[in-house]
C-alpha cells in the first residue's frame, strides 16, 4: 500500500512538473502573482535592517579614535555596504573595511575610501601614546 500511494505521489508531482513547465504566463497573470507573493511590510523591514547595519558600522568606525577623525560615509542596501571618504593611509583604509565586514548582516563591503596622504598633519594617533 506504501508502494502504491508512493508512486502515486511520484507520478503527481512529475504531472504537476511537466504541466507547469509548459504553462506560459503572461505579463498580467506575473504581476498578479508577484502581487499575491508580496509581503506586508517586507520593504520597509528590509530598509531598516540596512539603516541598522549602516548604523552599527558608523558606531564601530566612531569607536575607533583614528577613523573617527574622518568624514567616512555608510551606505547599505541588501546588506551590501559601500564605505566613502578620506583617510591618510592604506592601513586605516583596510581597519575601516574589517570593522564593516565584521558586524552582522553584511554580505559584501566596497570599500570606495580614497587614501590622501595630507591629511596625516595635526591627527591625533594611537602610535603617540
Amino acid at each position: 500500500m506504501r508502494l502504491l500511494t508512493g508512486l502515486l505521489a511520484a507520478i503527481l508531482a512529475v504531472s504537476f512538473l511537466i504541466g507547469a513547465s509548459t504553462c506560459k504566463m503572461t505579463p498580467e497573470s506575473q504581476r498578479t502573482v508577484e502581487e499575491e507573493l508580496s509581503v506586508p511590510g517586507l520593504e520597509e523591514s528590509l530598509i531598516a535592517r540596512d539603516r541598522a547595519i549602516a548604523a552599527a558600522i558608523v558606531m564601530s568606525l566612531h569607536a575607533d579614535v583614528e577613523l573617527m577623525q574622518n568624514k567616512l560615509q555608510v551606505e547599505c542596501h541588501s546588506g551590501k555596504v559601500i564605505l566613502r571618504g578620506k583617510v591618510p593611509s592604506e592601513e586605516l583604509k583596510e581597519r575601516a573595511e574589517k570593522l564593516a565586514r565584521a558586524q552582522e548582516g553584511v554580505k559584501d563591503v566596497l570599500n570606495e575610501i580614497e587614501v590622501d596622504e595630507s591629511l596625516q598633519d595635526s591627527r591625533i594617533s594611537l602610535d603617540e601614546f
